[in-house]
């Protein structure tokens, strides 16, 4: 077996796990269940019977037989498969959504931005919780529940008791290490008390907070050993859910590495006797494998990988990896703002999968999608992400496909991530389309101008137009100069760029890129019209790139400023301060890019089934050309 460690049974209490991979609380149940995982967490939802406990208003998931109901199919449906099905409690404390008037509680008293009052909590409160988690507990495993996991990170209640930074009290419950530690051992020890000896008890707990006067990881360490004999495992992240630059290490972009908790969960495992598990950006099963292996963790968590692909299990089990869906850490899955749903911030609040469609859309997305009644001769004009993924699902249903790609390689923009080591999960993605359309029956012609083929398109049986999408040049006097080039060509031809470099657009493209240019000691400057950089990114991604730009070298910003002209060692800025000459051996322009609507309109009238998407119809994300190519193709 090329995966021994990963599917290695694990003893938890009297439990045995089948293997060590636990999906994490997120997505849908219905594909991963079926998938082989070892244990799948079901999330907190309605988990504590406190109507102060949770981010969104919603029942006690077991208050009544409709409600447990759902959660009792919920267990059938884990352990379908011979998964165990573990129940999370979780209770958010002061960060609790309250109806109007009501008040949320914490471990001191104070009023929040948005006008709710927090009250600290006294004994009494903190009975009352301690008694809602035994009961949620005990009604967990009433309902079939395996295991039941305690959540007590993230800057939840437990961790806002635990942690320096939330827990300002001057009694017997703050201060010093054991006075903060005593509400979180009081849950821990009445949940154990509730459930009996044998269930096994789980806690995730975050081994750093990443905020200043957070919890100190040497405390955390010590504060598991307390409750050593208590629990049966201890499941180690890191970060803040509510605060966002802590929340950027909790849920990592792709700015940040993989496996970003396994220095963590290493000391967790040298200074306990119980099984440790760990989340985290673990993404492939080398990874997963070498962690259980060189004895970082005893079981690993994946979270969003399994969304991108939910039979990432099976597909390890039987070696067939090559065809694990690659998850972009775009967070999309995990969007920060779709629990505000009372408000509306655009495409950035659509929750979804990039590189999935059927997350979330089971109900009209095939896990496999039947062949059709007739077979086609479908033409697909372009090899981008969008390109790529129209071909292979008319490939799937059973159509003789033929892409049209005028490059040299298939990937589209997608391509720069051969030249940026940052863009690891970009690049795992293109390679996959590419590792599927080569595994296929499918025909890649490249260096093919297809607006030359039109003679032969007319025996088509459907066209897809992705063209694709080109960089918009702006009006800029000097443009034309040989030392300024586009921010896609600046990908490809990084040699030609000089030491003084000025990127003119401070979009994701045009900041990922300085980011890049500046770890290679180059002096850069990005002059952006906006008042803030990046702001195409949904503020969570922001923030882990603005973060991981702060650390990459010698950049200077120039916000609400316009480049006026570019001379042969210059620029003309115009900022909001007046104007400003810079010195410029390169200047690379990174404005945004625009459709080839051109293009793609020229292959309307030759066939009646003619189609353009992705790029080509307008700019768009990932997400938006894979789900594009998918369902163009799916009824096909």
């Amino acid at each position: 077996m090329k995966y021994p460690h990963l599917f290695e049974p694990l003893k938890v209490n009297q439990m045995i796990i089948k293997n060590r991979i636990i999906s994490a609380p997120l997505g849908s149940l219905t594909d991963k269940s079926i998938s082989g995982i070892g244990m799948i967490i079901r999330g907190t939802s309605g988990c504590v019977p406190d109507g102060r406990s949770r981010m969104a208003p919603g029942p006690y998931c077991f208050e009544d037989m409709i409600q447990s109901t759902k959660v009792r199919e919920q267990v059938s449906i884990i352990r379908q498969r011979g998964a165990k099905a573990e129940f999370e409690l979780c209770h958010v404390g002061q960060y609790a959504k309250v109806a109007p008037g009501d008040y949320a509680i914490g471990p001191v008293g104070f009023i929040r931005e948005d006008g709710t009052e927090v009250k600290a909590m006294d004994e009494t409160m903190m009975n009352e919780v301690a008694d809602a988690f035994a009961k949620g507990a005990m009604d967990a495993k009433e309902y079939g529940f395996d295991m039941v996991m305690l959540h007590f990170g993230h800057g939840w209640l437990p961790t806002q008791f635990l942690s320096p930074h939330f827990n300002k009290r001057t009694d017997a419950y703050g201060g010093s290490f054991e006075n903060r530690i005593k509400f979180p051992k009081m849950i821990v020890e009445r949940v154990r008390k509730a459930v009996g000896p044998d269930y096994p008890l789980d806690m995730r707990i975050s081994l750093n907070e990443y905020i200043e006067d957070g919890t100190d990881t040497q405390e955390i360490i010590r504060f598991i050993q307390h409750i050593e004999d208590k629990i049966d495992m201890v499941h180690v992240s890191c970060g803040l859910e509510r605060e966002l630059s802590a929340m950027t290490k909790m849920t990592t972009s792709p700015y940040f590495p993989h496996m970003v908790n396994t220095k963590y969960s290493k000391i967790v495992k040298e200074a306990v006797h119980i099984p440790v598990a760990v989340v985290g950006a673990i993404m492939t099963p080398e990874e997963a494998e070498g962690i259980i292996a060189n004895k970082e963790a005893d079981a690993i968590v994946v979270g969003r990988q399994i969304i991108a692909d939910p039979f990432w299990t099976k597909k390890v089990w039987e070696d067939k990896t090559e065809d694990i869906v690659p998850c972009l850490r775009c967070l999309n899955c995990y969007n920060m703002y779709a629990r505000e749903k009372d408000k509306h911030y655009g495409m950035k609040s659509i929750t979804c999968c990039s590189v999935n469609p059927r997350y979330l859309h089971e109900d009209r997305v095939p896990v496999k999608l039947s062949k059709a009644e007739h077979k086609k001769k479908v033409y697909v004009i372009g090899g981008g992400p969008a390109g790529c993924k129209a071909a292979l699902t008319a490939y799937e249903r059973g159509h003789d496909v033929i892409i049209m790609e005028k490059e040299d390689h298939l990937g589209g923009q997608l391509y720069c991530s051969e030249f940026d080591e940052s863009k690891q999960d970009l690049k795992r993605y293109k390679d996959y389309l590419i590792r599927q359309i080569e595994k296929s029956d499918i025909e890649v012609r490249y260096h093919c101008d297809a607006t030359k083929c039109k003679e032969e398109l007319k025996h088509a049986d459907s066209i897809i137009v992705a063209v694709g999408a080109q960089p918009v040049v702006p009006h800029i006097k000097g443009i034309d100069q040989p030392h300024v080039m586009n921010a896609l060509y600046a990908y490809e031809h990084q040699t030609e760029i000089k030491e003084h470099v000025v990127i003119v657009g401070g979009g994701s493209v045009g900041t990922e890129l300085a980011k890049l240019l500046a770890k290679q000691k180059k002096k850069v400057t990005i002059v952006e019209y906006q008042k803030q950089l990046c702001s195409n990114l949904n503020e969570h991604v922001r923030m882990g790139l603005l973060q991981q730009l702060s650390m990459s070298g010698d950049i200077d910003i120039l916000l609400e400023s316009e480049c006026k002209e570019i001379h042969s060692n210059m620029i003309i800025v115009e900022t909001k301060d007046g104007i400003k000459t810079i010195y410029a051996d390169t200047v690379i322009i990174s404005v945004g890019m625009k459709s080839r609507r051109d293009i793609a309109n020229e292959f309307y009238g030759i066939v009646q089934d003619t189609n353009i998407i992705g790029d080509a119809n307008r700019p768009a994300t990932v997400a938006e050309a894979t789900h594009d190519g998918y369902y163009v193709s799916a009824s096909l």
